[in-house]
């Protein structure tokens, strides 16, 4: 049986394990959202630092819950698609938090014809610097230049394109992305601020990261067009390595 969804709801997944010291920015921003027909899922992987009670202090405000042992991140954003109910879905985890506006603001500017709209994330260091990263659609080939947190898929898409590729553990937003977009899916870029997020999350390991990028790349390029793309990875790894090590140990003006 198909499928049904609520037009105009956006369904909200946070994904969380062991987050006892982030997960309560995370929920406040979604409950705090000025676009009021949400409906919030929260996906625990089985926590047991504490967090669990702090998302039982806002169980009136989450639509479903379920707390279980997962296999990572992409798993855990499956499970939360196949409980969603909303035309759109974001997702939004425990170490990032929306901008007051965000759904409203992406809600506002999206088209009939637009299938995902990306907007822009705002990085925050452990120091507590700050910088804007765009979402950069025409350079999707080359790497996770749209990222997950800023970004509203309509729940249609998720149903034909299919589930997150569990395998991999942080460039799953990435593959499927790549998916999306051989499909001939629009995406919208709205330029934005939609998530904070902060950088010694799971992404942070960046040799990781352009390492699951590069075996995401052989999936869906070919050609000319994966030679281009891992010659560009490579170079931005030079680049990050020599240069942005740690990039908000002091304050960085450049635009990446």
């Amino acid at each position: 049986m198909e499928h049904t969804y609520k037009a105009n709801k956006v369904s909200i997944i946070t994904v969380v394990y062991n987050a006892v010291n982030t997960i309560e920015d995370t929920i406040q921003s979604v409950i705090g959202q000025t676009y009021k027909d949400i409906e919030y899922i929260i996906v625990d992987g089985g926590s047991t630092d504490g967090t669990l009670a702090i998302i039982e202090k806002y169980r009136e405000h989450i639509a479903q819950f379920i707390s279980e042992p997962d296999r990572g991140i992409g798993d855990g954003f499956n499970k939360g698609i196949s409980m969603a109910n909303g035309e759109w879905i974001g997702m939004i985890n425990a170490d990032d938090w929306y901008t007051p506006d965000a759904v409203e603001v992406m809600m506002k500017n999206v088209a009939k014809g637009d299938y995902v709209c990306c907007g822009n994330i705002r990085l925050i260091g452990s120091n507590g610097t700050e910088r804007d990263k765009k979402s950069k659609v025409s350079w999707l080939n080359f790497g996770m230049y749209i990222m997950h947190p800023s970004c509203f898929v309509r729940h249609c898409v998720y149903r034909k394109v299919g589930n997150y590729d569990i395998s991999l553990r942080i460039a799953m937003d990435f593959d499927m992305f790549l998916r999306i977009k051989r499909l001939g899916y629009n995406i919208q870029y709205i330029n934005h601020v939609i998530a904070c997020m902060r950088t010694d999350g799971v992404s942070n390991d960046t040799v990781k990261m352009h390492k699951e990028e590069l075996a995401v790349m052989r999936r869906h390029l070919h050609g000319i067009n994966y030679l281009l793309s891992c010659l560009f990875n490579y170079l931005n790894r030079l680049r990050w390595r020599f240069f942005y090590k740690d990039p908000f140990r002091k304050q960085i003006t450049l635009q990446a």
